[in-house]
């Protein structure tokens, strides 16, 4: 069944814009809620001018405002949502409340809109591979699977799986889309200490399942219209194989496109393979049912570096040509860092998080 009217939350964001791009080239109308801001109009006016067939609604709307959210989903009455919107780590760990209630009261208020409409939509979520937790692949080698447990260790993570809960109590048709690493141009233009922190935080022989921000958007449209085949699931939005990545090796892939060069294995530390805590979040998916259901692996991870690093311009050539420079004395910052915090020979990530941003950036235990 084809939904012609679309819902999507953060909707001018890193995949909100590109997801919106494909509805719009559908000719779909797509009522697209966001929070106002610099980034996000000039977002908006990239798309409207773009002359796509399909009808944009920019609707600069705030998920906690229920009765605005209600007001916006009665007004369009859209046949499938699209919940890209959150807060999320490491910025969701400065404020947790917050993020609590964006992630999850937002979440809540847009759902209660959803269920008293006559037809109620598909609904599609953005959930995230904060969800499992630590994952010590030498004690759990296995790949993430639908079914595999959830257990979150950080603020963000217990938010998704809170998400996940409400949705499922709704009554609504919902797929539940656990997103692993996304790539794109945008996620070097956020960087900044936290997410740096965040970064150096992460065992280098962590597994990371990265995926291209083109690809997570097309998983999304398609998804709109296949209600009957995934209402119900949880699916893993990763690359295919070639994004199948350690952490170092997917920064020293970055390193590399964005000019600087890799920085190798003394810029990391590794994990401790006796500590189950002592991981980062993601590990290695299963997509094969995803990608059968919603046909959205296109790119490969060259393509995703490629597409970096012609985003880069003339700053790449001038950090291709400060790159043997540079490199050692990030190495030697790295280590000089590393000792100012007391950190000892394993990671250690949520020690380093916990340290930084309180108990409040790591799962509660009720």
């Amino acid at each position: 069944m084809t939904v012609d009217i679309v819902l999507v939350t953060g909707a001018f964001g890193q995949v909100g814009k590109r997801c919106t791009q494909l509805l719009l080239e559908r000719g779909r109308t797509v009522v697209a809620m966001d929070l106002r801001n610099d980034n996000t109009v000039a977002a908006e006016k990239e798309l409207a001018a773009a002359g796509y067939p399909g009808t944009l609604i920019p609707a600069y709307t705030d998920l906690l405002d229920a009765e605005a959210v209600r007001k916006l989903v009665t007004t369009h009455s859209p046949g499938a949502v699209v919940h890209l919107a959150a807060i999320v780590s490491p910025l969701s760990y400065r404020n947790p409340g917050l993020a609590r209630k964006v992630n999850v009261g937002g979440t809540e208020n847009l759902l209660a809109a959803c269920t008293a409409l006559p037809r109620p939509p598909l609904f599609l979520m953005a959930s995230s591979a904060a969800v499992y937790g630590s994952r010590n692949p030498y004690r759990q080698p296995e790949r993430i699977t639908p079914d595999t447990p959830v257990n979150p260790i950080d603020q963000y993570g217990q938010d998704k799986v809170l998400g996940e809960a409400a949705i499922r109590a709704s009554g609504l048709p919902y797929a539940l889309f656990r997103l692993g690493g996304v790539i794109s141009p945008d996620t070097h233009s956020t960087v900044n200490a936290d997410s740096l922190l965040l970064m150096r935080s992460m065992p280098g022989d962590n597994r990371m399942h990265a995926v291209d921000a083109r690809d997570v958007a097309l998983a999304f449209a398609n998804g709109v219209d296949r209600e009957a085949t995934i209402s119900g699931k949880v699916l893993l939005i990763g690359g295919n194989e070639s994004y199948v990545l350690t952490q170092r090796g997917l920064e020293d892939g970055l390193m590399e496109a964005i000019g600087l060069g890799r920085l190798g294995p003394s810029a990391s530390l590794p994990g401790d393979p006796s500590d189950d805590r002592g991981w980062s979040f993601t590990g290695w998916y299963d997509t094969t049912e995803a990608q059968a259901l919603l046909d959205f692996q296109e790119h490969d991870w060259s393509h995703t570096l490629a597409w970096l690093a012609a985003s880069q311009g003339h700053l790449r050539i001038v950090l291709r040509l400060l790159g043997p420079l540079l490199r050692p004395a990030l190495r030697a910052v790295l280590i000089v860092q590393r000792r100012l915090e007391g950190r000892g020979p394993y990671a250690d990530p949520w020690a380093l998080v916990e340290k930084k941003y309180g108990t409040a950036a790591l799962a509660r235990v009720d």
